[in-house]
């Protein structure tokens, strides 16, 4: 029983972050002291539940193509719910900034889309994609926490929001190179491209079949 429970601990995780989401929002756009540091407070959890979500889905072999679609949408939700915020604070430069990345993304989540139906392969993140987020996402947190400073010194506002569209742009271009070449590649040796589906799938269901005993003609 217990066993179990902890296989679902990582979407019970991604769910509390979604729930979070909305009182995130509403307690930073009050504007006063007490709910500005509850929305921290908030958020703060909501960045653990991020962080403990993948550690215990590896640790108990709980990866599992739910639980990745959950995490990818609470981290959506939660840049998304963040942008808000910042655009109702900062204005316009947050505002250019989400745009860039709303491109970004409907660009990828096609090209990810039609690689997906033509070989039913989901795209990981690469590592130009995560130094992006983090980049970004570190940029987005400093907006949020450092609010009341950042208000009197705009130019460092454009600046920040500056670099997260160099960094948006950045890891624009490389998924499409990449999707370029995949696209290309699959064109070419499709054998090669459709014939080994080890790589996409779970740890769990690697190890379920490494068990089931072969069978051995008599």
């Amino acid at each position: 029983m217990g066993k179990k429970f902890i296989k679902h601990v990582p979407n019970i995780l991604s769910f509390i972050r979604i729930i979070l989401i909305v009182p995130i929002i509403i307690l930073y756009m009050q504007n006063t002291t007490p709910t500005f540091i509850w929305s921290i407070v908030l958020l703060v959890i909501s960045c653990l539940t991020d962080f403990f979500d993948g550690k215990i889905a590896r640790r108990f072999d709980a990866v599992s193509k739910l639980g990745k679609a959950l995490d990818g949408a609470a981290d959506k939700l939660m840049q998304l719910g963040l942008f808000l915020c910042l655009i109702f604070v900062y204005g316009t430069p947050v505002l250019i900034v989400f745009c860039v990345l709303v491109v970004k993304e409907l660009l990828m989540g096609i090209e990810g889309l039609v690689y997906l139906i033509k070989t039913n392969r989901v795209t990981a993140a690469k590592m130009h994609g995560k130094v992006a987020s983090f980049v970004i996402d570190v940029c987005m947190v400093a907006l949020f926490l450092l609010r009341d400073i950042l208000l009197t010194v705009p130019w460092v506002v454009w600046a920040i929001c500056g670099l997260c569209i160099v960094m948006a742009v950045y890891a624009s271009v490389a998924y499409n190179i990449m999707y370029y070449r995949m696209f290309k590649e699959l064109r070419e040796h499709p054998e090669s491209v459709l014939g080994d589906e080890t790589e996409d799938k779970t740890a769990e269901e690697v190890k379920k079949e490494e068990k089931e005993p072969e069978d051995v003609p008599v």
